[in-house]
């Protein structure tokens, strides 16, 4: 493998390592919490699980499922051309 993918993955690593840390520090120091007793949001949410090539999608919000059904797809089609690539080597 390229030592330039090398390094590239190790930065992209790093960089998701440090958006989750600021994802956890920024809303505890903005104080903004709100009491769960007295205002209730409607949160949506969705998600995709890729288990090898086959993605589990799951959510509460139809948009957003259709959203992760196509970022699911994205990824098939990215994994199918990296498989493409490393066998034609």
């Amino acid at each position: 493998m390229k030592p330039s993918l090398i390094f590239l993955g190790i930065i992209l690593m790093f960089i998701g390592f440090f958006m989750i840390t600021l994802g956890m520090i920024l809303p505890s120091s903005q104080g903004s919490y709100k009491n769960a007793e007295t205002e209730e949001e409607d949160v949506e949410y969705s998600g995709v699980i890729m288990i090898g090539p086959i993605p589990i999608v799951f959510g509460n919000s139809p948009g957003l499922m259709i959203l992760s059904v196509l970022i699911a797809i994205l990824m098939v089609i990215w994994m199918f051309f990296i498989a493409i690539q490393s066998f034609s080597k």
